[in-house]
């Protein structure tokens, strides 16, 4: 090639061009290069190139012809009243450059209209207008392109009128609300309290409400049921529209008959697809079929439907038939279910359809993502062990447990952290698999500066640093590297011990504490001794003295089972009570002396030192804010007596709680109930005539017996408590979700709002094993809360039972901030 030229070059100079072309002079033409050069002028240019080649003296000539594609260095946007330029650029994608090519105009109009129909504007109307030359480019000139918009009204929609659904009628508010529209969970709805002008008419978003609507009604039976957007009504002045659906349900569809079969899925190679071949059961269809819910005359619906796939991939997870997404073949699969209509007697023949899999067997139980915690910590947290059948079972209650342990997890930010999973790792053998958890490590130190105000213990101030997985043998190379070894793991760190300091100034308690916790001193793993060493004081203005508090606590665990646990211990403690009546100096309430009696014999310095033997049980879906399972625990002291001590008494108490959701299974938040349970008795011996006033038992306050002030409920003296030898309290409480969020890399939901409803009550006895009916309280209430990522309470109770004396307290509260 012995010449280069190019012609029709306006907006680029032929150097670019021929650079972008690739072909040198004195070598020959590359075929193969000016085709993929021909690509890149247009992508980076966008000019429509042609290479023609003419043979010279010497040589050949290779002429480049361009045409250049007509663009408006900076579109313009007219009529934009509510939405500024930055906004339409980001929509057109014209933010990272300004030029637009005149053969993108139309397509950046259709982004623009889908832009302000998302946002409400359902009457957007856009026009391109273009000004200078069509084609080509006149020397000097450029093209003009201009977007005129009539943006029209944001429409808000103002009400959703739904007529024909009969099973499904709209009915309550608020939270309350019922009805089709409410199980659909339709994103379109008018005004309310958080919501005061009603969500922007999205028309996508209406057809996806009228699509969820019929899956409801799918969801329930009515097979056939058809529901449509009937008209929509616009205000005058187009602001607001009232949508009108139609429903037409149709008959209820009622199983005629049900069979189980199973399927092996293997690939065709030569069809590309998944064939499913019949096999026999490998369990007996007899006793799978006791699993189901669904019945012969009962109606069909995709509840019962999951509920029975969960039971077969339950019963056959455990048996080492796995259904996990890991595994890319020969794993249990609930299918499509086979169904046969009769749309004459609106009947339904349904014929379950599994894929069993294949057996699988644990080769090895790994961990990823734990680079700084010791591989035993992991492993007692595990109870699937190598060599074993592969139970789901047992691995998703390992998966809780490894959760529970709070090493992995972010209390402060749930939302931003990823919990531990678990996967299956296939290997040379196709019936053994490896069992991996995946665990993102969570703050090495929870260094906190916090703050809030109870109503039972009055504003406060916390200073804590607690270490959740300590090592105390893991000491930093240096002094001075302390602090970055610590916040980098390299120390102090790793063990599964537990560390916490704590001091907290408050205007009605101080409390100072500094408490270690070794969870497995003889390294046993599964059948483990735990070792907690506890120093606490604390300070606290009660209503009518003064107490101070020191204890010193050794305490002995065993974990006889992964639920239960039993503990031994000894524990000394001092109280100083003063000041007696002068906190009570400006009340002018003549109920309020005289004080009780047993007050004035504990006045001066109380040594109490006794042995402690303890019962915890606890089986619960999660560590934290659990929602399903049941918890107990049951505290037992001896203080006195060869041990020593002032005074001599037995004291016990158990609580337990109960809880259970309700709704929707498929829904990771859901409403559920607590129900809570305690009983508690002190009785003296030897010397002693009757149990230390500040060890007795209180009801009342922000936590037990909500409607009574803190230690607010008699039998009284005065308008003091008592307190109680024997006590009984119970509650039940019903939790409403009223916002969640979706943790991230996951479609799980978390809950973060929520409303309490509530009834609480109790009793105290001033005797041992004695309690009269007439004594007992019974409140009623509702409360607000906040779950994460810190807690707030408040609650509004209503004595419905309360005695003589008793101090009523309508509004308590806890809030509980994070301010470092």
């Amino acid at each position: 090639m012995v010449k280069l030229t190019v012609e029709g070059a306006r907006r680029y100079t032929e150097s670019q061009l021929l650079a972008a072309l690739g072909q040198k002079l004195g070598e020959p033409v590359d075929a193969a290069g000016v085709e993929k050069a021909l690509s890149i002028l247009w992508e980076a240019f966008r000019v429509k190139a042609d290479v023609r080649v003419r043979d010279v003296e010497g040589g050949v000539e290779l002429k480049l012809v361009v045409v250049e594609m007509n663009v408006d260095l900076e579109p313009r946007f007219i009529g934009n009243a509510d939405i500024d330029v930055e906004k339409l650029k980001r929509w057109a994608l014209l933010e990272d450059k300004g030029e637009l090519f005149l053969y993108q105009a139309e397509r950046v109009r259709q982004r623009l209209i889908e832009g302000y129909l998302k946002e409400g504007y359902a009457f957007v109307e856009i026009d391109v207008v273009r000004r200078g030359p069509d084609v080509g480019v006149e020397e000097g000139v450029l093209p003009d392109v201009v977007f005129e918009i009539r943006e029209g009204p944001k429409v808000r929609v103002k009400d959703v009128v739904v007529r024909g659904n009969d099973s499904m009628k709209e009915s309550g508010m608020w939270w309350w609300k019922d009805g089709l529209v409410k199980l659909a969970k339709n994103e379109l709805g008018g005004p309310w309290m958080f919501n005061w002008f009603g969500d922007k008419f999205v028309r996508e978003t209406l057809d996806a409400d009228l699509l969820a609507m019929r899956e409801v009604y799918r969801d329930r039976g009515y097979l056939d049921a058809v529901v449509e957007l009937e008209k929509l009504e616009f205000r005058p002045d187009r602001t607001g529209v009232v949508i009108h659906v139609i429903v037409d349900e149709g008959p209820i569809y009622k199983v005629s008959a049900i069979d189980l079969q199973a399927f092996k899925r293997v690939f065709d190679a030569k069809t590309r697809t998944i064939q499913d071949l019949p096999e026999l059961l490998l369990f007996d269809k007899e006793e799978l079929s006791k699993l189901f819910k669904i019945q012969v005359g009962k109606p069909f619906t995709r509840a019962v439907q999951f509920a029975d796939s969960t039971a077969l991939r339950d019963y056959y997870g455990a048996r080492g038939y796995l259904a996990h997404t890991s595994l890319q073949e020969d794993f249990f699969e609930f299918l499509e279910p086979g169904l046969v209509f009769d749309p004459v007697a609106h009947e339904v023949a349904v014929t379950y359809r599994i894929a069993q899999g294949r057996k699988r067997y644990v080769r090895e139980v790994l961990f990823q993502g734990a680079g700084h915690t010791r591989d035993r910590v992991l492993r007692r947290e595990v109870d699937m062990l190598p060599g074993e059948v592969a139970d789901l079972t047992k691995i998703r209650k390992s998966l809780t447990r490894l959760q529970g342990t709070s090493f992995f997890t972010d209390d402060f930010s749930p939302e931003s952290h990823k919990d531990p999973t678990f996967a299956f790792k296939l290997t040379d053998d196709p019936d053994w698999v490896d069992l991996e958890y995946a665990v993102s490590e969570g703050k090495v130190v929870n260094f906190q500066i916090q703050g809030g105000v109870d109503s039972n213990s009055g504003i406060f101030g916390r200073l804590s640093m607690i270490m959740r997985n300590f090592d105390i043998t893991d000491t930093p190379s240096t002094p001075w590297s302390t602090f970055s070894e610590l916040f980098n793991k390299e120390a102090f760190h790793g063990a599964g011990q537990e560390l916490e300091l704590e001091f907290s100034p408050g205007t009605v308690v101080n409390s100072y504490r500094m408490r270690f916790l070794e969870p497995d001193i003889f390294g046993t793993h599964f059948d483990r001794w735990s070792l907690e060493l506890d120093l606490f004081r604390r300070e606290r203005r009660q209503r009518f003295f003064d107490e101070d508090r020191n204890e010193r606590r050794v305490r002995l665990g065993h974990e006889f089972t992964r639920n239960l646990s039993g503990f031994i211990g000894y524990t000394n403690q001092n109280l100083r009570v003063t000041d007696l009546e002068s906190n009570l100096v400006g009340l002018n309430d003549p109920d309020v002396l005289p004080l009780p009696d047993s007050v004035y014999q504990q006045e001066g310095t109380t040594n109490l030192s006794g042995a402690t033997i303890d019962f915890s049980y606890r089986d619960v879906d999660r560590f934290n804010n659990a929602r399903a399972g049941f918890t107990a625990n049951w505290r037992n002291a001896v203080y006195g007596g060869v041990i020593g001590g002032d005074y001599d008494f037995v004291k016990s108490s158990i609580e337990s709680d109960v809880f259970w959701m309700v709704g929707d299974d498929t829904q990771d938040v859901r409403p559920g109930f607590r129900l809570g349970l305690g009983a508690g008795v002190s009785d003296n011996f030897g010397d002693t005539r009757e149990t230390p006033y500040t060890e007795r038992f209180f009801l009342g306050g922000s936590r037990i017996l909500r409607g009574f002030a803190y230690r607010g409920v008699g039998p009284n003296r005065g308008r003091n408590s008592l307190g109680g030898e024997t006590y009984a309290s119970g509650t039940l409480e019903f939790r409403y979700p009223l916002y969640s969020v979706t943790q991230p890399g996951t479609y799980k939901e978390s809950e973060m709002f929520r409303l309490t409803l509530f009834t609480d009550a109790g009793v105290l006895g001033t005797d041992p094993w004695q309690a009269r009916l007439d004594d007992v309280r019974w409140s009623v209430g509702f409360g607000l809360g906040m779950v994460q990522p810190f807690p707030i309470s408040l609650n509004f109770g209503f004595p419905l039972e309360s005695g003589d004396g008793d101090r009523r307290q309508t509004f308590s509260f806890t809030i509980f901030s994070l301010w470092f």
